[in-house]
């Protein structure tokens, strides 16, 4: 049976939604240690505790992913707790709407910074721990469906999570050799609160 006993693991977007599932489900797995993260710190802390009280240590860390400085202070805040990070599920991800004519830089700046540029920055500050325990590591990147072109509602998200996917795999492809697994779930629309 799969567990993930050992593994210390980060879960961003885990106040909500798929992100909290999967944080869930790393605890039922048996997880070592988890840093949940994301904007709204009355669910964080609420599913911090739940989580601890089930048995797996749990460090909920406000972080809004728009901003640089958040995602690196969630990599540092599981390192200097659990000393190593193991996995990092990159969940957390906006999804405004605007088609090509109408969508404005400001909801597109704010989606790439949240869909791209975070899940870089958090998979650069976690390998970097990775690579400095040598006990490998697994990374997972969702992604979407609408990497293969997308609804014309979703241009900005479309792009966001396209460019992610080419990050994915360039990562995968940079850090066989380091025993990190980088893998990309490309899911399709999901029955969540944001949506």
């Amino acid at each position: 049976m799969f567990n993930l006993h050992d593994k210390v693991i980060i879960v961003t977007g885990s106040t909500q939604g798929l992100g909290e599932d999967i944080a869930r489900l790393a605890t039922e797995l048996g997880a070592a240690g988890l840093v949940i993260c994301g904007r709204n710190a009355a669910n964080g802390e609420r599913i911090a505790a739940e989580l601890n009280a089930a048995g797996t240590p749990t460090h909920y860390v406000r972080a809004d992913f728009a901003n640089v400085e958040d995602c690196r202070a969630v990599v540092r805040t599981c390192d200097a707790r659990f000393g190593r990070i193991d996995g990092l599920v990159n969940s957390a991800a906006v999804t405004d709407r605007g088609t090509l004519d109408d969508t404005t830089m400001e909801p597109w700046e704010n989606t790439f910074a949240v869909n791209t540029r975070a899940p870089f920055l958090l998979m650069q500050e976690s390998v970097r721990v990775m690579k400095r325990e040598g006990r490998g590591g697994s990374i997972v990147n969702i992604l979407s469906i609408n990497v293969h072109g997308g609804q014309p509602k979703l241009v900005a998200y479309s792009a966001s999570k396209a460019a992610l996917a080419a990050i994915t795999k360039n990562a995968a492809n940079s850090l066989r050799y380091d025993r990190i697994r980088v893998s990309g779930l490309n899911v399709g629309w999901m029955y969540t609160p944001a949506e």
